[in-house]
């Protein structure tokens, strides 16, 4: 990744920073966790992983130009070895985002910041809220699901929150550039990995919690648990909190900093939201002690309004005026993978979609059928080595909500794909939809084009804006709209 430039840090006061011992004085200037992006001057932090420890690949760490190792005792056993000078961490991952704090100046302190977490609509909060500020004549970074922005420079990410290692480069980079508002989309995974730590955000959002991530969290209470952190004094000075689901509502009676609610019982009041044929949707506010207003925005489905609901809350609470906000929710740059129309030459309109959740899969098909199409035919699979126990509920509302349901490969990593693939059928049983499997994705987009009439929508849902296809521990070029315009050719 593109890295700022520093001014360099003794290795000494890196230890200081976090009350650890060192060996050996160096200075240093950058930091990583992976032992590949090392470059010549750099502190590397081995950490413990799922399957080996970063120790393991200390010789290319330091082929690559490490002059200093941070790792727990394991680590710094076989670093002192070496010879190398080593900072011997405790909490090693939250100790590492302390110490990348400090290598890049600190950066987080001088930017305005803005968090983002929920389930669903991260990525659409952050880009509305880009759109907004840009409009406002702002500079604005935005990192998360789609990558990084630096104003209107594209820079690809493999994480929703990088690690902290390079989430701090990120943000001095930003500020290297002259970028004053920053909006970020937090995972839950961030949250409790630490990636985050020493962050403290102007304003933390909660869009929604729904089913998803369980591999790791173990349950709902506990993935709960992990975003709600976010809403603490710790990491936050205030919340905008959608209250519609209960999850919401638990969220706001807990948080203890000043919150923004925003529902059908919030203190911004929403009413329910109407979608017509030009793609615009539309949802009445009312904001307690204040006028009522109309909110509208270029995308459709309620759940958007929702989303622009909050960014609009956001971007008052960052200084803007209502009106001048509202304006800009009119014409949201496009968002890649979100509802994304392609354009075919085959028959039916085709629509690529992110929805990996039951409950986007369920929105984004309820979308879609408010629009009347003639008949829905859905391309859906579920990614491997995530939760499994979704895998029959996204197979039940795809099929619920679909005419058609081709069940395909997503990324099965190191799965088994046909085991993927049997769990979501398991739950299509009962359901009006008809259910076909196919293994091969793209062979799956062109049977499903090759089904369509005019009249007919294509929703091709689960990876939306990605570029390749995971599988076997290899990635393989595969981007759904790419792949449904080259079909739509042989239909």
């Amino acid at each position: 990744m593109t890295r700022p430039k520093t001014n360099g840090s003794e290795l000494s006061q890196l230890a200081r920073l976090v009350s650890r011992a060192h060996t050996d004085e160096v200075k240093v200037f950058g930091i990583t966790h992976d032992s590949r992006s090392v470059q010549p001057g750099d502190l590397y932090v081995a950490l413990q992983g799922a399957n080996s420890h970063g120790i393991e690949f200390i010789d290319e760490a330091t082929k690559n130009g490490a002059v200093a190792i941070a790792t727990d005792a394991h680590g710094a056993e076989i670093a002192n070895q070496k010879g190398l000078p080593v900072i011997e961490l405790v909490n090693a991952r939250q100790e590492m985002a302390l110490i990348a704090a400090r290598i890049y100046g600190n950066p987080e302190s001088k930017l305005s910041l803005t968090g983002v977490t929920g389930t669903n609509g991260k990525t659409t909060t952050t880009h509305m809220l880009r759109s907004i500020f840009i409009d406002a004549g702002k500079r604005v970074g935005v990192i998360g699901t789609l990558g990084t922005y630096l104003d209107e420079e594209h820079l690809p990410g493999a994480r929703t929150t990088p690690e902290s290692t390079d989430l701090f480069a990120t943000l001095a980079l930003m500020v290297e550039r002259g970028i004053t508002h920053v909006f970020m989309e937090v995972s839950s995974h961030a949250l409790a990995l630490h990636r985050v730590s020493g962050i403290k955000y102007d304003v933390a959002v909660f869009t929604n919690l729904t089913q998803d991530h369980l591999d790791f969290h173990g349950s709902m209470e506990m993935y709960f648990a992990a975003k709600s952190v976010l809403f603490t004094s710790e990491f936050s000075d205030q919340a905008v909190i959608c209250t519609d689901d209960a999850w919401g509502k638990k969220l706001a009676a807990e948080a203890r900093i000043p919150a923004v609610t925003i529902g059908r019982d919030g203190n911004w009041k929403t009413s329910p939201a109407n979608s017509n044929s030009n793609g615009l949707t539309t949802q009445n506010l009312e904001i307690k002690d204040s006028v009522a207003i109309s909110l509208t925005v270029n995308m459709l489905g309620s759940y958007n309004a929702t989303n622009a609901a909050c960014a609009l809350a956001v971007s008052q609470l960052l200084g803007l005026s209502i009106p001048a906000s509202l304006e800009s929710l009119k014409n949201v740059r496009p968002i890649p993978g979100r509802l994304e129309k392609v354009s075919i030459v085959s028959p039916g309109t085709a629509i690529v979609d992110y929805a990996h959740t039951p409950d986007a899969v369920a929105t984004v098909l309820t979308v879609i059928k408010d629009a009347n199409p003639e008949k829905i035919i859905t391309v859906i699979g579920c990614g491997g080595d995530r939760d499994a126990s979704k895998r029959p509920l996204m197979g039940k509302v795809a099929a619920h909500l679909s005419d058609i349901v081709i069940v395909t490969d997503d990324n099965p990593r190191s799965e088994d794909p046909a085991v993927i693939r049997s769990a979501m059928i398991a739950g299509t049983q009962n359901c009006a939809g008809k259910v076909i499997e196919i293994a091969d994705r793209r062979s799956a987009i062109a049977k499903a084009l090759s089904l369509a009439d005019p009249g007919d929508v294509i929703a091709i849902l689960g990876k939306g804006h990605e570029s390749g296809q995971e599988i076997s521990g290899e990635v393989f070029a595969f981007d759904d709209r790419v792949v449904v315009r080259q079909e739509s050719e042989n239909v």
